[in-house]
Order: structure tokens, then sequence, then C-alpha cells
């Protein structure tokens, strides 16, 4: 194979990382100039047909050659065969085809992903500057590089990092696998990764080295600092930082580090923005432009790894939700039993067990039937959701039995909001679809840490004092 070949290899498939892709192939136009045939590709599929010839001007990427002008299939629906580089059809959901100008000729790059039904527009344009360094290998003249090989061993590197990224099995692990950009890759003193929860009000830095001084408990608030106004604008940020001039990274409140250049770069797929990397030296011009290019690579890896641990997260959460109310169910309790302790048991705060029974929902079924049924408790979890304030967490223990965590309430407050719904549903049924449905309820409480630390046990025991009332 020849160092050009080898180049394109590198590229092509850190193409196929960055994008998520199932497949990515260079066409290159036969010297008849009548079809197109297959250079180089990075593919999952079996069914790929290394050998496809593709007419100038038929299918999207025949077409492209043609016109010179990118074809973008979104949200795919239709066969895949008649794209005409695969035996049988794959469930694809999003498919571009890009120009490769180079000189008087043109090649196609076509990538296609089962991961994502869209392309970002910045996406795209990472994939068509892409398609710049391809058609610059391309040229005749750049065939003889062996003086110039520089850029292999480069490509090959951040092609492993971005695969090293891609593959975290969580969230955690992406951000410790930012941590370690390799020092040939980023020559740089210092790097954080700052995470942004939902609300985008607050960030935390979730992993850092080459600090100082501590940041864990530095709070980043959006849009202040360079971190925060990273976030906010959602664009890459270069500065050198002058002597005796204050550069807020983080936040007011952090200590002065030894850093005379900094770069910010979004984590962000499509409209989610995760969080926000920082990559910094102790070197004036210590991290550059080139290194941007670089980092762009690498967020946008991680940005991927992000959301499929996010939706993996997701469907594991989803599948142990009550169909009915929508809350987690007692599997979930029990399969995940460690991090909802790690969650609600924290020092210096009480937690109070509130288990709420409908004696009779077995009877309700019966007489107002299995629709009825499935809005009164729906109704219930929303009275839940609208009379008791965060933070609290909601579980269905059992068919009848539901579970309210409430945190960092005093004793007084809880008899007050249990007494509350109590008369609510003795006095005041909920009233479906023009019916009142009358529950008949038992209430059970416990506490942390003054009766117990430890999940079921706590649960057990607002169960059981929720019985012995009962035989009271």
């Amino acid at each position: 194979m020849t160092p050009p070949n080898i180049i394109l290899g590198h590229l092509i498939e850190l193409i196929g990382n960055v994008a998520d892709a199932h497949t990515v192939a260079l066409f290159i136009m036969e010297p008849n100039g009548k079809h197109l045939v297959m250079r180089e590709h990075f593919t999952l599929s079996q069914s790929l047909d290394r050998g496809a010839k593709i007419p100038i001007g038929k299918g999207p990427i025949g077409l492209v050659a043609q016109t010179r002008k990118s074809q973008l299939i979104e949200n795919f629906d239709q066969n895949t065969r008649f794209l005409g580089i695969y035996k049988k059809n794959e469930e694809l959901k999003n498919f571009i085809a890009l120009p490769v100008i180079y000189g008087e000729k043109v090649a196609v790059l076509a990538i296609d992903t089962k991961e994502r039904y869209q392309f970002s527009i910045k996406l795209q344009k990472i994939l068509a500057e892409f398609t710049q360094q391809i058609a610059w290998i391309l040229q005749p003249e750049n065939s003889d590089i062996s003086n110039k090989l520089i850029p292999g061993p480069f490509l090959q590197e951040i092609s492993s990092y971005c695969r090293f990224l891609a593959e975290s099995p969580d969230r955690s692990s992406v951000a410790d696998r930012l941590t370690q950009i390799p020092s040939s890759l980023i020559p740089c003193t210092a790097i954080a990764t700052i995470w942004f929860e939902d609300n985008q009000q607050e960030g935390r830095i979730i992993g850092h080295r080459g600090f100082a001084h501590d940041l864990s408990e530095i709070k980043v608030l959006f849009g202040k600092g360079l971190v925060g106004s990273c976030a906010k604008n959602r664009s890459a940020l270069l500065m050198q930082i002058h002597e005796g001039r204050k550069t807020v990274l983080f936040s007011e409140e952090e200590k002065s580090e030894d850093l005379q250049s900094v770069a910010t770069l979004p984590i962000q797929l499509n409209d989610t923005l995760y969080g926000v990397l920082l990559i910094g030296s102790s070197e004036p011009n210590g991290v550059t432009h080139a290194d941007l290019d670089k980092l762009a690579l690498v967020v946008s890896a991680a940005a991927s790894a992000l959301f499929c641990t996010d939706t993996k997260d997701r469907w594991i959460y989803d599948k142990n939700l009550d169909p009915v109310t929508g809350v987690p169910n007692h599997r979930f309790l029990t399969e995940y039993h460690l991090a909802v302790s790690e969650e609600v048991f924290q020092p210096d705060r009480t937690v109070f067990f509130l288990t709420f029974h409908i004696t009779n929902l077995t009877e309700l079924y019966e007489i107002h039937g299995v629709d009825r049924g499935d809005s009164y408790l729906k109704q219930v979890m929303a009275l839940f959701s609208k009379m008791i304030p965060s933070p609290k967490f909601v579980f269905r223990l059992s068919e009848n039995c539901f579970l309210i965590m409430l945190m960092d309430r005093n004793e007084k407050d809880v008899d007050h909001l249990k007494s509350k719904l109590k008369h609510l549903f003795e006095h005041n049924p909920l009233n479906i679809n023009g019916s009142p449905i009358e529950a008949q309820t038992q209430w059970g409480l416990s506490s942390y840490p003054q009766e117990g630390r430890e999940l079921f046990s706590l649960i057990n025991l607002s169960r059981k004092s929720l019985t012995q009332k009962a035989m009271a």
C-alpha cells in the first residue's frame, strides 16, 4: 500500500468515528469519466458492495459527481439499495454525499449512519473540511509524498483517541478519558471537563488535571467566565492571558493559575449542550488555532459518546418505569438501590419515607373499568407533583402501594403534608370523566437517619408502620 493510501485510510476511519458512521466510502472517477468506483472505505456492514460501479448522474452519489453539489437524505425511510453501494437493504437513518474537487476532477465522499437522523450544520461543516484534506491528497502533484508523512501519524493518533472516547461506557468514563488527551496530540499543561445540567444555568467541574488548586467545589455559572461564555455562545474561545490582567476561567471564586494561553470548546451534538472542555498551557501561544482544529474532532467524538451513553441510560430507565403512572417501579429500586442510596442519603440530611396504600384499588378497577382506573392513578401522580415540592422521589412499590421520599424537611412539615393529603383523599375524591372515585387509603412513615440507614429497611419499616396502624 502506498503512503497516500495509508493517510487516506486513516482519514476515512477518522471521518467514520466523528460522524458515527455505518459506512464511509470515497469514490473516484474511472478514466473513461462515465462511472465512479470505490477507492477507500470504512464500514460496519457485511453487505457493502466494494466492487460497485456508479454511473455519473445516477443516484445521490452519481448526482454529486455530475452537479458537484452535496446530497443529503435525512430521516431515511427508503430501501438503501438505490444508493448503489449495498447488496441488500440496510436500516439507515441518515445519508450524505459530498463532492471532493481536486483540479478539474471530482470524487465523492459518501457517509451514512444508523445512529442519528440528522447531520448538524456544524458536523456538515467539519465533513466539508475533511473533503478538502482528501482533495489535497488526491492532487497528482501530491501523490509522491514520501517526504511529507507527518500528517499520517497525527491522523492515526487522533483517530485512535476519538475511538477511545466513542467507546466510553458511561458519562464518568467520558470525563476521565477527556482528561487523558495525549500530550503528543495536544501539548497542554491543564485540562478540565465541565458538565452543564439540563437547565444549563450551572456547570460542574467533573474532571480535571494539571491545575495547582482543587476545582471540585467551584460552581460554573452559565454565561460567566470563559467556560460559561463558551457554553452560552456555543463557540470555541482561544485567549492569551496577559500578566497582571485577571482572566476568569470558571468563577470569580477561583484561585489564580499559572496559565498563559487557554482554549474552551463546547461539547454539543445538534442542539444539545453537554458541557465544555477547557485546555490550558503555561507557555505563551501554547494553545494554537491548529490545536482548536484537533480539539473540534475530540469534542465531537465526546458528544457522540455522551449521546450514546445517555440514550442507553434512558432506555434502561424507561424499561423500569411503571407503564401506567410513569414513575420508577420496585424493580428499578432493586437494581439501582446503591445509586438511589448515594443520591438520597447525604450527610446532614433527613429523609422521610412516606408510604401511600390504596386499599380498594382492585375494587375501583372492577367498578370503573381499566381506562378510568388508569386515569385515576395518573391524576394521583399529578396531584403528588403539584402538592409536594421538590426535592422528592416517587416510586410504585406494588400494584396498590406507592413510596414518596421527602428530602430536606422537618418532621412537623412532613406530618402536616401527610395530614393534608389524607384529608384530600378522604373528603375530596378525584373526578374522572364525570365520575368521582373514592379511594380508601393508608399511610406509613419512617425516617433516615433516625430509624435506619439502609434503603430497603426504611421502606419496609414504613410499610410495617402502615400495617400496624391499619390493625390498630
